[in-house]
């Protein structure tokens, strides 16, 4: 099998597939008080652990972001003050480091841990990032607009946070076992610069 010339269409192939992933992955839920269990976590958190930190924080912020626009998420916590626009802006950057997180421990260089160890101790770290997020953000908004709420909708959704971590650090290292070597195999991580795939250097 030839390998491909560039790198640019497999990288924009990557980035729509994944963001793609990630968005409809969180459609798959169902609402737990003022929160929701679902499977976004387990798609941003594959992103990272297939294509690296930068290209898979990259893919899992893109597109759960765009689903905070399309669904037009405003935070209850927040009474409504704060628009799905900057919703989506929180969450590209909370959803794009926990996939940076998992992305970075699982494809270092160093080869200190054995890849299956890899990719749990990337998936947990990346889970429990997010769930940190996220409960520091709840905690502002329930202090800055509904602090009436504070000693009920934190621990509430720090049980749903701790469940969609536990779900995804279940699920996505499953996915990764059977796609990472289908892309090895495809040549696809050939295409794409290495410094892009195991970062930092």
């Amino acid at each position: 099998m030839s390998k491909p010339r560039t790198s640019a269409a497999y990288l924009i192939s990557f980035l729509g597939v994944m963001a793609a992933a990630a968005f409809v992955s969180n459609f798959l839920s169902f609402p737990v008080g003022t929160s929701r269990v679902h499977l976004g976590n387990s798609i941003a958190l594959l992103a990272g652990m297939l294509f690296g930190g930068p290209l898979g924080a990259l893919a899992a912020g893109l597109g759960s972001a765009l689903f905070d626009i399309v669904y037009g998420f405003a935070d209850p916590v927040a009474a409504g003050a704060i628009p799905p626009v900057l919703e989506a802006v929180i969450t590209f950057i909370n959803k794009g480091l926990l996939a940076l997180t998992c992305g970075v421990i699982v494809n270092d260089r160093g080869g200190k841990l054995s890849r299956v160890a890899a990719v749990y101790l990337g998936a947990i770290a990346g889970a429990l990032i997010y769930v940190a997020l996220f409960l520091i953000k709840t905690n502002l908004y329930a202090l800055a607009f509904s602090p009436q709420l504070l000693g009920v909708v934190v621990p509430a959704r720090a049980v749903s946070s701790l469940i969609n971590a536990g779900i995804a650090v279940a699920i996505a290292p499953i996915l990764y076992s059977m796609l990472h070597p289908a892309l090895r195999a495809a040549g696809l991580h050939e295409a794409i610069r290495p410094s892009l795939l195991h970062w930092p250097e």
